[in-house]
């Protein structure tokens, strides 16, 4: 499909502008740690939150890996039917895999980051947060609705050049939240 096809075709949806507003509502209301003090009671303690938080990161961190690296190489590289299934398969770890660790990884750390002192008080974790806030904007939350739409599923060259750009920014942001979690002892005891 060339450029023309593609933005005659994005005119024509009827429901960009729904969607436009829910990425911006996302986006929003995800924002809010950032700028407020929000005051979460405890609900669970905080070796249940890390485990959620880092088994949830783990999943979140394989499956951005698989999809840059595996996916994208046989969408690129492979017959029209392989890259369909690619796709496809991708559509299924995107809304299996990546919207719930998406809310589940963050939202468990914002809530064991509350025994802390917040995000205020830990200047690794709001770096962390607010990576994730923009690897969200530029990757997850355009990826989940693409993907959940699934309006190009029979084309699986169909926004790859984009998606891969997006996906490697995921990685590069995946990578210095890494590196935050990883220097937070250092970050703390200094």
């Amino acid at each position: 499909m060339n450029s023309t096809d593609a933005m005659a075709q994005t005119d024509a949806d009827p429901w960009r502008f729904f969607w436009y507003g829910v990425y911006v509502f996302v986006m929003g209301v995800s924002a809010m740690p950032l700028v407020f003090d929000l005051q979460v009671p405890p609900v669970l303690d905080r070796v249940t939150l890390l485990v959620i938080h880092e088994f949830g990161g783990f999943l979140f961190v394989g499956h951005t890996l698989f999809s840059n690296i595996w996916a994208m190489r046989i969408r690129m590289t492979q017959p029209e039917a392989a890259g369909i299934w690619a796709r496809g398969f991708l559509r299924k770890l995107a809304l299996s895999v990546t919207f719930p660790m998406s809310i589940v990884t963050p939202g468990a750390g914002l809530l064991l980051m509350a025994y802390y002192g917040g995000l205020a008080e830990n200047p690794w974790a709001w770096d962390a947060y607010f990576a994730f806030w923009l690897m969200a904007g530029v990757s997850i939350v355009p990826d989940i609705i693409r993907y959940g739409r699934n309006r190009n599923a029979a084309d699986p060259r169909h926004g790859i050049w984009s998606g891969a750009i997006r996906g490697n920014f995921g990685t590069v942001m995946v990578i210095y939240i890494l590196w935050c979690m990883i220097t937070k002892g250092a970050l703390i005891a200094g």
